[in-house]
């Protein structure tokens, strides 16, 4: 199958490796002509993926045209903030094989508050609701690349979607579940990255293992919430997508925002941070996005509101952990 892969960092590349494992032909697009002439003569991305070769028969262009042009699936893997303009770059394409499109990019649009689902389908004309999938679950690109076992979600309305990605992507290192939530898995996967911020600040202050099982389940918690109201199944905050993600990010040496919260709670501010930084770490936009989302559908969500406080508006994280400790005292199944 000949599959078009939109972002060449490292999710990307690693998720174009899985599909290549599988007997896909794969091809890339990017819009930095730097990046085709480095990877097409180096086959590695040292800066995103040390060590990691990738295969010669990627091949790679600036031209999305060629690269969609009879592609059957679709494959969006570019930072959050950039998805609008590259999804109407696709929508201008014209594709012959009208290809399932996937999309493993996680966050939520600032501009609209919309899911990248919303976004790739608000910008592509040609594209319907039940080909429109989203790839999320707890995978980190330096793990995945290396083959270690992991699980992901494919979701869709559309069951018969689902499974076309599911068998697509499935391998015996990378298992596939489905899901009929796609607001539940794209909320989940854009979400957890703020709760990560705040885990990394607890690692900075030095807090213990119980501090962090309670911002993990709390954090599930909120998470829930905000699904529930914008119409989302519950039991998806408790899957794969869900507490899965959630840990993996939340306590991974090799999550970004995670990294960024650590940084935050030594002491350091967030333009320090990620003046250090060589990949983006989506969590810090999706904190605005999460908490005027949480704002417009009248949830209340204090981690997050927590975590932009000390993200944008300089309040020590010691304070924010202390203020949500002396918060008004309430039963678990109700709070």
């Amino acid at each position: 199958m000949k599959i078009a892969v939109l972002g060449t960092g490292g999710w990307g590349l690693t998720l174009g490796q899985v599909l290549y494992d599988n007997g896909h032909e794969v091809s890339f697009w990017t819009h930095s002509q730097e990046e085709v002439d480095l990877l097409t003569k180096e086959r590695q991305y040292k800066d995103k993926l040390p060590g990691i070769i990738f295969p010669e028969e990627f091949t790679y262009s600036t031209n999305m045209q060629s690269v969609v042009e009879i592609a059957e699936l679709v494959l969006f893997v570019v930072p959050s903030q950039f998805m609008n303009n590259v999804a109407k770059g696709l929508g201008a394409c014209t594709c012959k094989k009208n290809p399932i499109v996937a999309s493993a990019t996680k966050g939520i649009l600032e501009s609209t508050l919309q899911r990248m689902s919303e976004v790739i389908l608000a910008n592509v004309p040609w594209l319907s609701a039940d080909r429109m999938v989203a790839l999320s679950g707890p995978t980190h690109a330096e793990e995945v690349s290396r083959r270690v076992m992991t699980t992901i979600v494919a979701a869709c309305p559309n069951e018969a979607s689902a499974k076309f990605v599911q068998k697509t992507f499935s391998n015996e290192y990378l298992r596939v579940y489905t899901s009929d939530d796609i607001i539940g898995v794209e909320l989940c996967g854009s979400v957890k990255n703020v709760i990560a911020i705040a885990s990394g600040v607890l690692y900075g202050l030095g807090a213990g293992d119980n501090t962090r099982a309670a911002l993990l389940t709390r954090g599930q918690a909120e998470m829930c919430r905000l699904g529930l109201a914008l119409g989302a199944n519950p039991h998806t905050f408790a899957g794969l997508a869900g507490m899965g993600d959630l840990i993996v990010t939340c306590l991974s040496e090799h999550s970004r925002n995670r990294y960024v919260g650590e940084h935050i709670g030594k002491g350091e501010t967030l333009d320090e941070v990620l003046a250090g930084m060589k990949m983006i770490a989506e969590g810090v936009p999706t904190c605005r996005s999460a908490k005027a989302l949480a704002e417009r559908a009248g949830v209340e969500m204090p981690i997050v509101e927590a975590v932009y406080e000390t993200l944008f508006n300089g309040k020590p994280a010691a304070l924010s952990i202390k203020e949500l400790m002396s918060r008004e005292l309430k039963s678990e199944r109700v709070a």
